[in-house]
């Protein structure tokens, strides 16, 4: 093997701390561009996280009578007198009696509200007692329909029904 010279060594070494150094830079570099990465990621999810914000609250903003709506489409157990109220009403527009069975409310899967009522008057005026009730806004399930004439005009009906739309804030399930 032939001798190195002093120069031939120096030069080695030369290349080899500049190596050195350039793998140190690149190291350096590569986690920079790392940080620069992370701290993009992060602002570019707070400005998704206010855009959502901005977003959720021009939704709730533009609900809030479509919330009203969907409020008042719930019978609420404070508001079952205002509820018979309404029905009485109902049925001296329609032109007929009513007589209105104790409400029962009744606590399973779904909370509902069941009435039972006897009417009596013309039969357009019965007819027209239960197109009112199916305008009300509550969701409703008929469980009997009973229809008899009593005389020529004179008609009697016996009708249950369920009020699903029925809150009761006093019941434990």
């Amino acid at each position: 093997m032939r001798n190195l010279s002093k120069s031939g060594l120096t030069v080695i070494c030369l290349n080899l701390v500049a190596l050195g150094a350039l793998g140190f830079l690149g190291f350096k570099l590569y986690d920079d561009a790392n940080q620069v990465i992370i701290a993009y990621q992060e602002l570019h999810a707070a400005a998704r996280g206010k855009e959502d914000l901005k977003a959720l609250t021009e939704t709730l903003e533009g609900t809030v009578e479509s919330r009203a709506t969907l409020t008042a489409a719930w019978l609420r157990s404070e508001g079952l007198i205002l509820f018979i109220e309404k029905l009485e009403g109902l049925a001296r527009t329609a032109g007929i009696e009513l007589k209105l069975d104790e409400p029962k409310a009744t606590i399973g899967e779904e909370p509902r509200l069941n009435l039972a009522f006897a009417g009596s008057g013309s039969f357009a005026g019965l007819h027209h007692f239960l197109v009112l009730l199916e305008n009300l806004p509550y969701r409703l399930e008929w469980q009997t329909l009973s229809w008899s004439s009593n005389s020529g005009i004179t008609w009697s009906g016996n009708f249950t029904l369920a009020i699903v739309s029925y809150t009761d804030t006093n019941a434990i399930p």
